[in-house]
């Protein structure tokens, strides 16, 4: 008796170990946009150089000097 009960418990902890997957289909949720394309039409060259602007404003030694 002991023996059922004992083998009865560890399958049922056994039991909650399992993952499922948890997908629906081949859905891989949607890709994201590049930073680029919605305030500047796509154009990396100009987002990279408002970019570089604008850490250069933040930079306190070109600030001061």
């Amino acid at each position: 008796m002991r023996m059922l009960t004992a083998m009865l418990i560890s399958a049922g902890l056994l039991a909650g170990c399992g993952e499922a997957v948890q997908t629906v289909g081949d859905y891989r949720g949607k890709t994201d946009a590049k930073p680029y394309e919605a305030n500047y039409g796509g154009d990396k060259a100009k987002w990279e150089s408002a970019l570089r602007t604008r850490n250069q404003t933040q930079n306190e030694y070109k600030r001061v000097h």
